[in-house]
C-alpha cells in the first residue's frame, strides 16, 4: 500500500502535466457530416470537463436540435476513467443491428423510456468515448476517430459554430456562469444572481437530463439571494435542490450543500444551527476524492479561469462560497473541506466559542494542500478570521498587523474588488480598536469609495456604514482634517448605505428599466463611469509621483473623464428618468438646502451595530450626529410599541409610552431643540431599517412623572406627541426627495378612482387548482398554489370606503369581480386620475410564490395572478397627485411579521410606495396598520376635506390632531397609522 501510494505521488504532477497540454491542443469545434437523419452535425468543446484525468468534453448538436444529442469525452490513453460515460452501457449481443464496436446505454439523452448508443475508440494517445441519441451515431463516431487521431479532423472556426443552435445557447449558459463567478468575486451579488437565473432556464431548457449540472447551477443561485437578504427565497431554492436527483446521487454536491446552509444561516444570524452544519462529518465519497492531493501538484493543474470562484457575502461578514464544476474532483474536495472548517471557526468566532483557532488551523492547512492559485480568496479570508480572532483574545498588534498585509496585497492585485473593499474596512475597525482613528479613517475611506464606484455594488451594508459613520463623527470631533469635507463624507457614505434586499429590487428594476428602449444610452453612461472610476483610480496610485508631467496628464485624464460621465447622466437621465432615480444614490448636500423651505426640515437616521446615527439639514447646515440607539435595540423597541398598536377583544392595550420616548431620543433627541428654535414646522424624515416600521408622529418629546401617570391612566390627549410638533413627510432618501420636490406639477387635476376590496382568495379545490395553474403558467411551483392555505385574515372582509368621501373629486368605483391585476394594469385612463385609492391587501412577499411586494385583487378571468406587483406598478402610466394605499400593513416592516399577507415595510424604499412614485404619483398615503373603522373614516373623511385647501401633510396632520383630541380615538392605534410619503406639499383640486 505504502509503495502504491507514493508512485501516485511521484506520478501524478507530470500526468497533470501532460493532460493541460494535450487538452490544449484539441481543436475547439468540429464538423461531424450528417446524422442517420440528414441532419448537419458539430461538436463544440464544454468548458466545465469534470471528469478526473479528462482532456476535454464535447456536446453535439444536430440540425436544429437545441439541446444535444451526444456528449464525447476525451481521455489520456491508460488513464483510469472512474464511473465515466460508458459505465452503466453494455456491448450488444446483436450485431445484425448494430455497428461493431458499439455500446448500449440506459436511456439519458434519448430520454428515460428510451436507450442510448455509445462507442468507444482508442488511439495512439488517447482514448476516447461518446454517448447520445441513436440518430447522432454517425457523427458520434467520426467525431471519436477525429479526436482519437485515427481520422483527420474537420475544424469549424469560432463564427460558424456560434449561430448553430443549441450551441449559442450553451455558450450563452457558459458566458452567465462565468460572469457570475467573476461577479461574486467582486461581491457584485445582484448581478450574479442575474446571471445565475439565466443559466438555471438554460439548463432546464438544454440540459434537463444532465441534474448535477442544475443542482450545481442552482445551489449557486440559492446563496447568491441569500448574501442579498432575499432568505425566503434562498430556503426555498436549497430545500428544492436537497430533493433533486443530482444532490441524492451525488457526494461532493450533497457536502457542497451543507457548506451553502451553513452559510445561510450566518447570513441569518442563525449562529448554533450553522455551527452544527458545519459540525457535520465530510462524506467519505467526497473525502477520497482528494486522498492524492498534494501541496507539490504543479500550478498547471488548475486554469487561470477555473480559478474564478463564486464568492458571498453578507452584513455580519460570514465568509464567500466558492463553486465551479471545471475543478478537477480532487481539488474542488479539498477546497469544500477546508470551507467547512473556516465555517466551523466562524460561526465559533460570532457566537462567542472557543475553538476557532483550531477550526482555522485546519482550514489553512487544507488550502495549503491545494494548487497554487486555486483557492487564495479563502487564503484571505482564514487571515481575515485570524485577525478578527486576534481581536477577540485583545491581540491588537497582532490583527492590524495580519490585515495590513493582507489589504497591501489584495489592493495591489484586486484595486477594484469589494472583496477588497471589506478588508480594508476589518482593517479600519481593528485601527479604530487600536485608538489610531487617523489610519481608520483612511482604510474607511479607501473602502467606501470602492462599495459606491463597483460597478455591481448598490451600496455599503448598514453595519460597515455604522462603524465608518462613527469613525467619521470622531474625526470631526477630533479636528482631523476638514469639517466640512467630513461631513460630506458623513452624509455621501449615509446616502450610500442599502440593505441587501433593497439592493436586490433596485438591481432587477434597474436592470428592466434599462433594457426598455434606452440600452444605449445607459450603456454609455455605465461605459463613461466605469472609465471615470479606472482615471480615479490611476490618479490616486500616482499620486505621489515626483513627475508633475505625469501629474498633469493624471489629473487631466479625471476632469475629462468627469466631463464626459456628466454629459452621459443628461443623455441617460433625459432618455430613461426612472432608471436615474432606481440607481441614484444619493443627493448633494446643497441641493437639499435649496429644495428645502424656510419652516422644513430634512432628517435621516439608522440604526446599526455600531449605533444610531443620522444627519439633519435645516436652517442652511446640516448636522451629522450619533447616537446609542443600535439595531438590535432599535428592533426590541419598535416590536413592543407595535405590539399595543393593535385591538383586541377587551380594547386596545396600553400603549407603550416609555418605550416610544426613548425611541425620540434614539432618533430625534441630538437635534429636536435645534429643530424647534429654528421655527421648523415640517419635518421631512428618511428612515433606514427597522425605525421605517413606525409612524414618526407618536414618538413622544418627554415623559416625567406627571405624563407618565397620564399614559398609565390610558389618557393620552396632553401627551407630547412629534404630531403636535411637526408635520411629516416620509420619503426613502435625499435623493428622492430632491427628485419628487423637482418634479412639474401633474396635469391630472380632477378624478379619484377607488379599487376594492376584492374578492378574497379561498381555499375551495376549484379556487385552489386555478389558482395553482396561474402560479405554474407563470413557471413559480405547483405548491405556490397553497400559498394564502392558513392565512385566515385575507378571507375577513375589508372595510369599504364610505361612498361619501371623495364624491366632490369626481369618485368613481372598482370593486369586487372588477378590479383584478390584469384590468388594473390595462386602465389607460387612470393616466387621468388625481386620486387613487387602493383598499386591499398589501405584501412584501414570502420571496418566492410572491416574489416581490404586491397588492392583493381579484382573479381577472382573462389570466394575471391576482397580484399587482411592483413591477407591474412601475409600468403603469400615471400623473397622480396622490395615491391611497388604505390597505393592511401596507407600510409595515417585514420585522416580526407572520405569513405572507404581513410584510410591506416602511421599507417603502423598495416596494409598492417606491413603485408608485416612479410610474408617476407625486405623493403616497400608506398605512402601518390598519385602524378601527370609525377612526379611519374620520380621518380620511377630514383628510380630503382639508387637502382641497392646505398641503396634504399639513391635512393630515389636522386630522390626526382632531382624532387625538378626542378620548374615545386618542391612543395612537387610531390616529398613527398614516404617512406620508414624497412629494406632499401639494393641494388637491376638486375640480
Amino acid at each position: 500500500m505504502t509503495r502504491r501510494f507514493v508512485s501516485v505521488l511521484l506520478v501524478f504532477p507530470f500526468l497533470i502535466g501532460c493532460v493541460q497540454e494535450m487538452g490544449s491542443a484539441l481543436p475547439d469545434a468540429l464538423d461531424l457530416g450528417l446524422s442517420s437523419e440528414g441532419d448537419a452535425c458539430r461538436a463544440g468543446k464544454r468548458l466545465d470537463t469534470e471528469a478526473v484525468g479528462a482532456l476535454a468534453r464535447y456536446d453535439v448538436f444536430c440540425g436544429t436540435w437545441r439541446r444535444a444529442a451526444a456528449t464525447i469525452d476525451v481521455y489520456p490513453k491508460g488513464a483510469s476513467l472512474g464511473p465515466g460515460l460508458l459505465s452503466e452501457c453494455k456491448s450488444s449481443a446483436d450485431t445484425n443491428l448494430l455497428a461493431e464496436g458499439v455500446l448500449t446505454c440506459p436511456g439519458q439523452l434519448s430520454g428515460t423510456l428510451l436507450q442510448d448508443l455509445a462507442v468507444s475508440v482508442t488511439g495512439s494517445d488517447s482514448l476516447v468515448q461518446a454517448r447520445g441519441i441513436p440518430g447522432a451515431l454517425p457523427a458520434m463516431r467520426r467525431g471519436a476517430a477525429a479526436l482519437a487521431g485515427l481520422e483527420a479532423p474537420v475544424e469549424l472556426s469560432a463564427d460558424e459554430m456560434a449561430g448553430l443552435p443549441g450551441v449559442a445557447a450553451l455558450q450563452d449558459q457558459e458566458v452567465l456562469r462565468r460572469r457570475g463567478h467573476r461577479r461574486n468575486v467582486s461581491f457584485r451579488f445582484s448581478l450574479a444572481a442575474e446571471d445565475y437565473a439565466k443559466a438555471v432556464a438554460i439548463q432546464d431548457g438544454l440540459f434537463g437530463g444532465d441534474p448535477v449540472r442544475r443542482a450545481d447551477i442552482a445551489l449557486d443561485l440559492a446563496l447568491n439571494l441569500s448574501s442579498q437578504g432575499r432568505f425566503a427565497e434562498a430556503e426555498a431554492l436549497l430545500d428544492d435542490t436537497a430533493l433533486s436527483a443530482g444532490v441524492q446521487t451525488t457526494s461532493w454536491l450533497r457536502d457542497k450543500l451543507i457548506n451553502y446552509r451553513a452559510v445561510h444561516q450566518l447570513n441569518t444570524g442563525s449562529y448554533r444551527e450553522a455551527l452544527a452544519l458545519a459540525e457535520q462529518p465530510f462524506s467519505p465519497e467526497t473525502f477520497g476524492a482528494y486522498a492524492f492531493v498534494s501541496g507539490e501538484s504543479s500550478d498547471k493543474v488548475i486554469t487561470p479561469r477555473a480559478a474564478e470562484f463564486v464568492n458571498h457575502r453578507s452584513g455580519n461578514s460570514v465568509p464567500p462560497i466558492y463553486s465551479d464544476a471545471e475543478l478537477r474532483p480532487g481539488v474542488r474536495a479539498l477546497i469544500l473541506e477546508a470551507h467547512r472548517a473556516y465555517l466551523r471557526a466562524s460561526a465559533l468566532l460570532l457566537s462567542g466559542r472557543e475553538g476557532a483557532g483550531e477550526a482555522l488551523d485546519e482550514a489553512a492547512s487544507l488550502v495549503e494542500r491545494a494548487p497554487a492559485g486555486s483557492a487564495g480568496w479563502l487564503d484571505a479570508l482564514i487571515e481575515e478570521r485570524r485577525a478578527g480572532n486576534d481581536l477577540a483574545e485583545g491581540n491588537i498588534g497582532a490583527a492590524r498587523s495580519r490585515l495590513s498585509t493582507l489589504v497591501a496585497t489584495w489592493a495591489k492585485d484586486q484595486p477594484q474588488s469589494l472583496l477588497t473593499a471589506r478588508l480594508l474596512a476589518s482593517l479600519g475597525k481593528t485601527q479604530i480598536t487600536d485608538g489610531d482613528v487617523s489610519a481608520a479613517l483612511a482604510s474607511y475611506n479607501a473602502s467606501f469609495d470602492l462599495y459606491s464606484s463597483v460597478e455591481g455594488s448598490f451600496g455599503i451594508s448598514p453595519d460597515v456604514a455604522g462603524d465608518y459613520l462613527g469613525v467619521l463623527l470622531r474625526a470631526r470631533d477630533m479636528g482631523l482634517g476638514d469639517a466640512a469635507g467630513l461631513t460630506r463624507r458623513f452624509v455621501d457614505a449615509f446616502e450610500g448605505m442599502v440593505e441587501p434586499r433593497a439592493a436586490a429590487a433596485m438591481a432587477m428594476a434597474a436592470a428592466r428599466v434599462a433594457s426598455d428602449g434606452t440600452a444605449d444610452e445607459i450603456r454609455a453612461l455605465q461605459d463613461a463611469e466605469r472609465l471615470l472610476q479606472e482615471a480615479r483610480l490611476a490618479l490616486q496610485q500616482g499620486a505621489s509621483t515626483d513627475d508633475p508631467e505625469e501629474l498633469a496628464r493624471l489629473t487631466l485624464a479625471v476632469e475629462t473623464a468627469e466631463t464626459a460621465a456628466l454629459e452621459a447622466e443628461v443623455i441617460a437621465r433625459q432618455a430613461q428618468p426612472q432608471y436615474m432615480q432606481l440607481v441614484n444614490g444619493g443627493a448633494e448636500t446643497a441641493d437639499l438646502v435649496s429644495t428645502l423651505a424656510d419652516d422644513e426640515a430634512f432628517v435621516a437616521f439608522a440604526p446599526t451595530q455600531a449605533g444610531g446615527f443620522g444627519y439633519a439639514v435645516f436652517a442652511g447646515k446640516v448636522m451629522p450626529f450619533g447616537t446609542e440607539l443600535g439595531r438590535d435595540e432599535a428592533r426590541r423597541l419598535v416590536r413592543r410599541v407595535r405590539s399595543t398598536l393593535r385591538a383586541r377583544a377587551g380594547g386596545t392595550p396600553p400603549f407603550a409610552a416609555e418605550q416610544a420616548h426613548v425611541l425620540f431620543q434614539g432618533v430625534f433627541g441630538p437635534v429636536y431643540s435645534d429643530l424647534r428654535e429654528a421655527g421648523v414646522e415640517t419635518l421631512v424624515f428618511a428612515p433606514r431599517g427597522v425605525i421605517g416600521s413606525l409612524p414618526p408622529s407618536l414618538l413622544l418629546s418627554t415623559f416625567d412623572d406627571e405624563q407618565k401617570a397620564m399614559a398609565r391612566s390610558r389618557s393620552y390627549t396632553t401627551l407630547p406627541w412629534l404630531a403636535n410638533d411637526f408635520a411629516f413627510i416620509n420619503t426613502p432618501s435625499a435623493a428622492s426627495f430632491v427628485a419628487a420636490r423637482a418634479a412639474d406639477a401633474p396635469e391630472a387635476t380632477k378624478g379619484m378612482t377607488v379599487f376594492g376590496p376584492p374578492v378574497p382568495p379561498n381555499n375551495s379545490d376549484a379556487w385552489v387548482a386555478d389558482f395553482t395553474a396561474r402560479m405554474t403558467a407563470e413557471g413559480r411551483p405547483a405548491r405556490c398554489g397553497q400559498v394564502f392555505a392558513g392565512q385566515p385574515n385575507l378571507q375577513q372582509p375589508l372595510t369599504a370606503l364610505r361612498s361619501s368621501v371623495g364624491q366632490s373629486f369626481g369618485r368613481r368605483d372598482v370593486t369586487g369581480r372588477s378590479f383584478t391585476d390584469v384590468g388594473t394594469i390595462e386602465d389607460a385612463s387612470l393616466v387621468d386620475q388625481q386620486v387613487l385609492v387602493f383598499v386591499t391587501h398589501g405584501f412584501f412577499g414570502d420571496g418566492f410564490c410572491i416574489s416581490e411586494p404586491s397588492l392583493l385583487t381579484s382573479l381577472d378571468q382573462a389570466g394575471g395572478d391576482g397580484m399587482l406587483s411592483a413591477t407591474e406598478i412601475l409600468d403603469m402610466k400615471l400623473d397622480a397627485t396622490l395615491v391611497v394605499l388604505a390597505a393592511c400593513d401596507t407600510a409595515r416592516a417585514a420585522e416580526g411579521a407572520e405569513g405572507v399577507a404581513a410584510v410591506f415595510d416602511g421599507a417603502q424604499l423598495d416596494g409598492l410606495v417606491r413603485s408608485f412614485v416612479y410610474a408617476g404619483a407625486r405623493s403616497v398615503l400608506a398605512t402601518h396598520w390598519v385602524a378601527d373603522d370609525a377612526a379611519a373614516d374620520a380621518v380620511v373623511r377630514k383628510f380630503f376635506v382639508d387637502a382641497a385647501g392646505a398641503p396634504m401633510h399639513e391635512a393630515l396632520r389636522g386630522a390626526q390632531k382632531a382624532l387625538i383630541a378626542q378620548d374615545k380615538f386618542s391612543h395612537p392605534y387610531f390616529w398613527a397609522p398614516y404617512v406620508m410619503i414624497g412629494d406632499a406639499d401639494r393641494v388637491l383640486n376638486r375640480g
